[in-house]
């Protein structure tokens, strides 16, 4: 089942989807959390509010993507998990580089999961024998 491509496509669009909805949902929690200073000062507050809102469209919008692909061929759903992966790393070392520079306190649970969803859609897209 893990070993999947189409199974793994709809899981990273499953999960994109819910992360989507969480930053829709909870906006102001994903901004304290990354910019604790940012509860004194409401105009600051409400840029990272309406950037969380549009974070949240845009992994849906990914996640929405990636589920409906779950039933193409097994290379197209291999090539668009490889090319997820490049894309889940990305937002990693994006993350890295902002968490280390200072600029905002990423939380430990989303680097590691842009971390898991990358190294199991590469791992994945790699296999050469799939179902």
């Amino acid at each position: 089942m893990l070993y999947s491509s189409r199974t793994i496509l709809a899981l990273n669009g499953t999960l994109m989807v819910i992360l989507g909805g969480a930053f829709w949902i909870f906006p102001e929690f994903f901004t304290l959390s990354m910019f604790p200073d940012f509860a004194e000062n409401q105009d600051a507050m409400d840029v990272g509010v309406a950037l969380r809102k549009n974070m949240g469209a845009g992994c849906a919008f990914i996640g929405i993507i990636l589920f409906s692909c779950q039933s193409s061929s097994k290379s197209t759903a291999q090539r668009l998990l490889f090319s997820s992966a490049i894309g889940f790393l990305l937002m990693v070392a994006a993350l890295l580089q902002v968490k280390l520079s200072g600029q905002a306190d990423v939380p430990l649970f989303i680097l590691i999961f842009f971390s898991t969803l990358c190294i199991l859609s590469l791992f994945v897209a790699s296999r050469r024998y799939q179902e």
